[in-house]
């Protein structure tokens, strides 16, 4: 298995930029890379994504990539996600060059078409197939028309390992306290835990309803898919496996592990892209464990309040066996059942009398389980959702929770107490 250094950081090279756009929702228009560089190829295979470019420019961006490069044996293109504040340029912006393993128009059929269309001038939608290289900032800017191409510096992370440049003092947690190696330690038991939970959602027997789609589909796409995902989740445990035994030859330096399974778990559990964006633009390694690791709890607290309200609409008649509900939640449990309907899940009636000095029990994840506390401002609604604020009795942290139809079986009233909710 070969191995890339860490301790040297490309300078002065030329890429042509694709500077991200948002969407009407607000998110990027593609997906954040994340640098692979550091690793050996086989350990890349979760890391690859695909580009569908239907942006006359961003098509121009590749071409050129891929046109710059012919006799090299790859060619990159800059992938810009984050421009300082106050800037007017692109210099100083953060980016993440990508390596284009395929780049052939939408309409190739077969391997020898994307082949033959690496060197064809294409005008339609261009499918890029790429993998993240290193982390970048523009330093110069050498052309702006019609696209910009810049001089690029790697950023490397930080040798002084501090860890506190992502600490929000209003959000304090267990998590700003551990160590480096406990960081690590936590996020490989919270990754292996959550790429099982998805390998066993993807082999699940398929539901009557999930059946007769399939069988009265025009097409094998949905069974396609199916397939793909099933072989997806278990090549992501694959590589997760290979990664954590192979960890200290890869990165026999404290600073390099932080940053190889940083960026590991942030592919294999695909993060969203605002939180790639912020693990690219930290130069803190610690800091960024922290950022993963809340995510993956995150995650984590998510698919097990999906796996309560999939038991409650059951009947408590799923194979659900590793999920127990706390006997003081039946109640609660009960009435979450009564409110599963067919469609968009309605928030509980009783999530109408939430306002400031209600008291609310709220289930944070398997550890801490449920956790009193108490609103600290009025809700705000948003759509089908409420922001709740809520300050817990066991650190008086503050956190702003949303309140969803789809995950209303981690929010109840306090049990056996007021009744506030009557």
């Amino acid at each position: 298995m070969g191995i890339t250094p860490f301790n040297y950081a490309r300078q002065n090279i030329r890429l042509p930029l694709l500077v991200d756009i948002q969407k009407d929702d607000g998110q990027l228009l593609y997906d954040v890379p994340l640098p692979n560089a550091h690793l050996p190829p086989e350990l890349t295979t979760a890391s690859l994504y695909e580009l569908n470019l239907v942006v006359p420019l961003h098509r121009s961006v590749i071409q050129d990539a891929i046109s710059s490069n012919k006799l090299s044996d790859s060619c990159s293109y800059g992938h810009v996600v984050y421009k300082p504040a106050n800037s007017d340029g692109l210099v100083g912006s953060v980016g993440c060059a990508s390596e284009i393993l395929i780049g052939a128009p939408s309409a190739a059929q077969n391997a020898e078409d994307r082949n033959l269309a690496r060197d064809r001038d294409d005008s339609g939608p261009l499918l890029v197939l790429a993998r993240g290289s290193f982390r970048f900032r523009v330093k110069e800017i050498v052309n702006s028309m019609p696209y910009p191409v810049a001089i690029v510096d790697e950023i490397l992370d930080e040798t002084i390992i501090r860890g506190d440049s992502d600490t929000n003092k209003e959000d304090d947690d267990a998590v700003d306290s551990l160590s480096s190696k406990d960081l690590v330690k936590s996020i490989f038991q919270s990754l292996d835990k959550l790429l099982k939970a998805n390998a066993e959602a993807s082999a699940a027997p398929l539901t009557p309803l999930e059946k007769s789609i399939l069988e009265n589909a025009p097409s094998s796409a949905p069974m396609a898919q199916a397939i793909r995902r099933r072989f997806d989740a278990e090549e992501r445990i694959a590589v997760f496996q290979t990664f954590t035994s192979s960890l200290l030859d890869l990165a026999p330096a404290e600073s390099d592990r932080i940053f190889a399974v940083a960026m590991m778990a942030g592919e294999l559990a695909n993060l969203p892209s605002d939180v790639r964006l912020k693990m690219l633009v930290t130069t803190d390694g610690v800091a960024r464990l922290r950022l993963v690791l809340r995510e993956l709890s995150s995650m984590l607290s998510m698919d097990l309040a999906r796996k309560i309200t999939k038991s409650l609409s059951l009947g408590g008649g799923g194979n659900n066996d590793s999920i127990e509900l706390d006997p003081r939640s039946l109640k609660a449990a009960e009435e979450s059942q009564k409110q599963l309907q067919v469609g968009i899940p309605k928030l509980p009636k009783w999530a109408d009398q939430i306002k400031k000095g209600v008291r609310v029990e709220y289930f944070w994840n398997e550890d801490e389980g449920w956790c009193l506390g108490t609103v600290n401002e009025d809700p705000i609604r948003i759509m089908d959702e409420i922001i709740v604020t809520v300050k817990f009795d066991d650190d008086g942290s503050i956190h702003k929770l949303p309140f969803r139809g789809d995950d209303k079986a981690r929010w109840r009233p306090p049990t056996g107490n007021t009744g506030a909710f009557d």
